[in-house]
């Protein structure tokens, strides 16, 4: 058995995402930009955790208005309880908007 899948029983994955997901400055968890961001357990998967040999890697959508530190602050202290004291690594892969758009719209300058 390699060093990760060690880590997956002794951490409760499921656990982990849950407590991640009720975090205020979280929106959600993400699955990566193809979706590959997830623990692969016996029929089925945990999206957003992955677990690798020396820490736990969390993906996540923050609200609108949170700060990248303030959500990965928010994220580990959710999680340090449940993490066996693994340094835990959070990435914030989107915000989302409150209006629910899909972002800004970038002007450009007329070239003519």
């Amino acid at each position: 058995m390699d060093r990760a899948s060690g880590l997956a029983e002794a951490i409760d994955v499921d656990a982990v995402a849950e407590r991640a997901g009720k975090c205020r400055s979280v929106a959600r968890l993400s699955g990566g930009q193809f979706g590959e961001v997830a623990t692969y357990l016996p029929g089925r998967r945990v999206r957003g955790v992955r677990l690798a040999d020396s820490y736990v890697e969390v993906h996540v959508v923050a609200c609108w208005g949170a700060s990248v530190p303030d959500v990965a602050a928010d994220v580990r202290a959710a999680l340090g309880p449940i993490t066996a004291g693994l340094p835990i690594d959070v990435h914030v892969d989107d915000v989302d908007l409150p209006d629910g758009g899909e972002g800004a719209e970038i002007f450009l300058p007329d070239d003519g």
